[in-house]
């Protein structure tokens, strides 16, 4: 499992990094195709807990998500971004109460509007929207997402291989019995240091090292949380992962699951900061 994780990540890393790097239609095509399939894994963990589900709908409004933040600067030059924003939400809850109403069927519809307004909100709002953003913030996007992946991958790691190594007492959450705190406070350690050291360097000049510090902790903090949240989901659905996809690491959720909550919170730091454009 470990060389199976190992030979994944030499294989995937490089190609995401160059296509951060390269940004436009190139980085929009790899976040749609992430959410998209991370929306289809959802609906399929979401099938435990109601009868039918349908991925196609809820797949498209993710994908619809990741567009409207590709296109908001045509689309703020005639509409100002909350309308936009709030029209667009206002349609999917529409939608997804009127597709639940003439379903033919009342048990369980309720579940069934809750999980997939959790879905598409989770996964193409909060991770997806928020991605595209990050990268759209010129002239500094590209290092916004280094430090965001390079301090959550970082943080993931230090976790992951310290547990492993050295993990003796448990965290105490059923939602994740293997975890350990000896992995968790690796996993802050970790993720703290590379965060202040990617701020200071990839964008020295914008940042200070007490930024650096905090959004280090910050996303260290939520990336845990958010792989713990994808955990409760998994467990409360009784599998292991959310998927086969990636070699030694199960589906495009137990990848990116880290993401969900550090990925916005990084945006409106920076936006509540005065360090977006």
């Amino acid at each position: 499992m470990f060389w199976r994780r190992t030979l994944s990540v030499v294989v995937l890393v490089p190609l995401v990094l160059f296509i951060i790097y390269w940004g436009d239609w190139l980085y929009l095509v790899l976040v749609l195709g992430a959410t998209l399939i991370m929306q289809v894994e959802y609906c399929r963990l979401a099938q435990h807990f109601t009868e039918k589900l349908n991925p196609v709908m809820s797949v498209f409004l993710t994908g619809a998500c990741c567009l409207l933040a590709h296109l908001l600067p045509i689309l703020t030059e005639t509409v100002s971004v909350s309308g936009i924003v709030f029209s667009f939400f206002t349609f999917v809850f529409i939608y997804v109460f009127a597709e639940s109403i003439f379903s033919g069927r009342i048990a369980g519809e309720l579940v069934a509007v809750t999980l997939k307004l959790t879905g598409i909100l989770t996964i193409g709002w909060i991770l997806g929207y928020h991605l595209i953003l990050l990268r759209s913030a010129e002239p500094h996007g590209m290092f916004f997402i280094f430090l965001l992946c390079g301090t959550i991958w970082s943080s993931d790691t230090g976790a992951y291989l310290v547990g492993r190594a050295f993990g003796k007492h448990k965290l105490g959450t059923p939602v994740s019995p293997r975890k350990t705190v000896e992995g968790t406070i690796s996993g802050l350690v970790v993720g703290t240091l590379i965060g202040f050291v990617l701020s200071v360097t990839l964008l020295k000049g914008t940042l200070s090292w007490m930024n650096g510090v905090f959004i280090g902790l910050l996303l260290s903090v939520l990336g845990q949380l958010g792989d713990l949240s994808a955990s409760l989901m998994k467990r409360t659905a009784g599998v292991k992962d959310s998927g086969d996809v990636i070699p030694g690491h199960g589906g495009f959720i137990d990848r990116c699951d880290s993401l969900i909550f550090s990925a916005p919170a990084l945006y409106y730091y920076l936006e509540l900061t005065g360090h977006l454009p």
